[in-house]
């Protein structure tokens, strides 16, 4: 499985973060997003999710590619996509700075969302932040089922960070959302759409992107919740 790994630019032991990207595979901005989070204090490990289905590039990011990453989420199943994040944070973990004692957290964005709420459940991880994360309230494809996704139980904290024009993240499933998790910190940016946060792509704000990428260095510098 390809994959980028980033060491924060300091001495010390960091814990360990999964950042997950959009269903067009490990591109520049899913690594844009690993340097963000080791920025932050973090070995940030990002891996390439369609390897299985896709091989090791990632998809062209025009409607060809799009259609391509709807037909392989619709198979890639949960078991699959969470032992490969499992397996990226034993790889980071191991790095001789990582600190594995401090817990581990999940950063997705869109289709890397998804999955990033998926594993943070199934891992449970102490932290979990989605950005523009689809089909959490459903179970439209593979990695939703048998319940959806966003239904599941967390150990941890949750940050959702979505626009309100984003077609791909309905009102309707932000307050199933609020209903199963009443303690995550659900952000609405109105005006915003998709991919708010990829660098130089369709719906990129750099505004919104701002105070996005602020909130989730706020979070992640919160305490983690005990057991």
């Amino acid at each position: 499985m390809p994959a980028y790994l980033v060491t924060p630019n300091a001495d010390g032991a960091w814990p360990v973060a999964v950042v997950l990207g959009e269903l067009f595979g490990l591109t520049d901005v899913q690594r844009d997003a690993a340097d963000r989070i080791s920025a932050l204090g973090y070995v940030a490990v990002a891996p390439h999710l369609l390897h299985r289905r896709a091989g090791t590039e990632p998809l062209a990011e025009d409607e060809r590619g799009r259609r391509r990453g709807l037909e392989l989420i619709q198979v890639l199943s949960r078991l699959e996509l969470v032992s490969d994040v499992r397996d990226a944070l034993d790889a980071a973990g191991n790095e001789p700075v990582a600190d594995r004692s401090r817990g581990a957290v999940a950063v997705g964005m869109s289709f890397g969302g998804h999955v990033a709420v998926l594993a943070s459940a199934l891992l449970e991880l102490s932290a979990c932040v989605a950005m523009y994360a689809g089909w959490l309230a459903g179970t439209e494809i593979a990695a939703a089922r048998p319940q959806p996704t966003g239904s599941l139980p967390l150990r941890g904290r949750l940050l959702l960070l979505n626009g309100e024009d984003d077609q791909m993240v309905p009102a309707a499933d932000l307050e199933a959302l609020r209903r199963w998790h009443p303690a995550a910190e659900i952000v609405t940016y109105p005006g915003a759409g998709h991919r708010f946060c990829s660098i130089g792509r369709p719906g990129y704000d750099p505004a919104v992107a701002a105070d996005a990428w602020g909130r989730v260095a706020n979070f992640l510098h919160e305490p983690a919740r005990p057991r």
